[in-house]
């Protein structure tokens, strides 16, 4: 019996598939992020070893896979060996491994040719008609991500800040102190630049927004909006290069968890794409991840 480990590691968590020579998943397991631009090489290999014992007791000699395929959210495309080795040597021990961004593995999860990642961080990813992959956004939080819970947070952050220099006690600011545990909002400078500076844990406070723009806070609901509609505009354009699709697949934890940003998102790319139809990834990238690994043991090709 063969085995095929497939891992999606996103910007706060990575998760893993363990699948046997038929596709059927006997496994899933799940650890923390091994993204190395934003914890470190040393960290990501940490937590991808910590990941890694706990699916491997499923292959018989306890050891090997017969097939690895890794989507991580800090590559952009196929890993070189360089890095690939960077990563996983040492870690990792498979006939038959590869690495790609983590929307790859989710693309290649779906029955779609796009798919569209707001977490906490945001691409798209498309296939053209000539089976050419093409990717949109993906910059980073220092620089992008618009539309990412990252994002989100920060700017609603940067709003705080002008509300309390303002004096202006709103909803916003009052949900800010709770979530810092502070009764001064500028008594969170320290956690922002201390315990909360990890982009992961900044973000966290997306679904904080989120419940308040339920809730109708205009402000919370306007920060969204604008992020919702700076990712339609990425998306757009990725959909013109690769001539439209006949779903759009989303996934990530904003698009899975705030509703209003789905909304505003859709109605920014319909504007574009009258007609457009999108639903919410059904099956975990890591599954597809699982696959790209049996195809590339038994074909040699993810």
């Amino acid at each position: 019996m063969e085995y095929f480990l497939g891992i999606d590691g996103g910007g706060t968590n990575t998760n893993a598939a363990v699948c046997d020579d038929t596709g059927e998943i006997i496994l899933t397991a799940s650890g923390k992020t091994i993204n190395f631009y934003s914890v470190g090489m040393e960290e990501a290999r940490f937590n991808l070893s910590c990941l890694i014992e706990r699916v491997r007791k499923v292959c018989p000699d306890g050891k090997t896979f017969d097939g690895v395929f890794i989507g991580c959210s800090a590559l952009d495309g196929d890993a070189d060996e360089e890095t690939l080795n960077a990563l996983c040597g040492g870690i990792v021990c498979s006939k038959a491994i590869g690495m790609s961004s983590d929307v790859y593995v989710a693309l290649r999860a779906s029955n779609s040719n796009c798919v569209a990642i707001c977490g906490t961080g945001s691409m798209v990813i498309g296939e053209r008609n000539d089976g050419s992959i093409a990717v949109k956004g993906g910059w980073g939080h220092t620089v992008g991500d618009e539309g990412s819970a990252y994002s989100i947070a920060v700017n609603a952050l940067k709003r705080c800040c002008i509300m309390h220099d303002r004096g202006e006690k709103t909803p916003l600011l009052r949900s800010a102190e709770d979530f810092f545990g502070v009764s001064d909002f500028r008594e969170a400078i320290d956690k922002i630049y201390g315990t909360y500076s990890s982009k992961d844990a900044v973000a966290r406070f997306a679904k904080n927004v989120a419940e308040l723009a339920e809730n109708g806070c205009e402000v919370s609901r306007r920060i969204i909006s604008d992020e919702a509609r700076a990712f339609g505009e990425t998306v757009i354009t990725l959909l013109k290069e690769i001539d439209g699709s006949p779903m759009l697949m989303l996934y990530g934890g904003v698009f899975q968890h705030n509703e209003y940003f789905t909304e505003e998102f859709m109605k920014k790319v319909r504007e574009a794409y009258p007609l457009q139809n999108s639903m919410l990834l059904n099956i975990p990238p890591e599954v597809g991840a699982a696959r790209i690994a049996r195809s590339l043991y038994y074909h040699g090709k993810a």
